[in-house]
């Protein structure tokens, strides 16, 4: 009598590209990395509103975006490479990462204005209500509108990946499409941004601890560098789960 072997879970695929692309995707978005690093602690640094600080979320959001895209294709190449599958032609790519990068610009935009019209809407409150001195629920507010548009980029992000990945295995997958997927697999969605957002906190924290105690340079130097070292740890995990959620499609 024989058996059928059990397909690999999600989460052991997950891990094993990771274990063999994920040192791949981090030399290629490296430079992505550090510009995301530099431009952040500018934003820190530089003493300006919300509204003129802008320009350098956009500048850190695009950077990321693009090491994003790199890092799935780079999955992508080594997961076709494994499993024998054939990738797309390079004119097909290319077509689709604009066609793609178009749409994902476009809910980058709209989950921009929702996040201005909320804070507007938290301006107006404060001004009717008068809050009294000390009281902590407007920065509550504020942390929790900004933790929600930092989580629509990541989606966004992650969508983009998976439907270019989904394009270099042979496919015309577009933005809306991969955005059903990760919709009707909203657990392992979770599970890459969860995993995502743990790694680059602790990849970060623990660059800034020792980047600190081994005294390299200037502060704002060092800093820079751990921020860097956060967005790269940040983009494996997202480029690995596009990659392997694209061949599950």
């Amino acid at each position: 009598m024989t058996g059928t072997a059990a397909a690999p879970s999600f989460a052991a695929r997950f891990l094993r590209l990771t274990g063999d692309a994920g040192w791949r995707v981090a030399l290629h978005a490296l430079p992505y990395a550090l510009a995301c690093g530099v431009i952040t602690e500018g934003a820190v640094q530089l003493r300006l509103a919300v509204l003129w600080k802008l320009p350098m979320v956009a500048l850190v959001l695009a950077s990321l975006y693009l090491a994003v895209l790199l890092g799935s294709h780079v999955s992508t190449l080594r997961l076709a490479g494994r499993s024998g599958r054939a990738l797309a032609p390079l004119r097909h790519l290319l077509a689709m990462t604009a066609r793609i990068s178009a749409e994902s610009a476009v809910m980058a935009l709209v989950g921009l204005l929702v996040a201005l019209a909320l804070v507007g809407a938290l301006d107006i409150g404060i001004a009717t209500v008068e809050p009294a001195s000390g009281a902590r629920w407007p920065s509550t507010v504020l942390r929790a509108i900004a933790t929600l548009a930092a989580l629509t980029a990541l989606v966004v992000m992650l969508a983009a990946g998976t439907a270019l990945s989904g394009s270099a295995l042979g496919g015309a997958v577009g933005f809306s499409t991969a955005g059903r997927e990760l919709f009707r697999r909203s657990e392992r969605t979770t599970a890459v941004i969860c995993t995502a957002i743990f790694l680059g906190t602790a990849v970060a924290i623990g660059a800034t601890r020792l980047l600190g105690m081994a005294d390299l340079g200037p502060p704002i130097l060092a800093a820079a560098l751990a921020k860097a070292a956060g967005f790269l740890a940040l983009t494996v995990p997202l480029s690995v789960g596009a990659a392997v959620m694209a061949a599950d499609a």
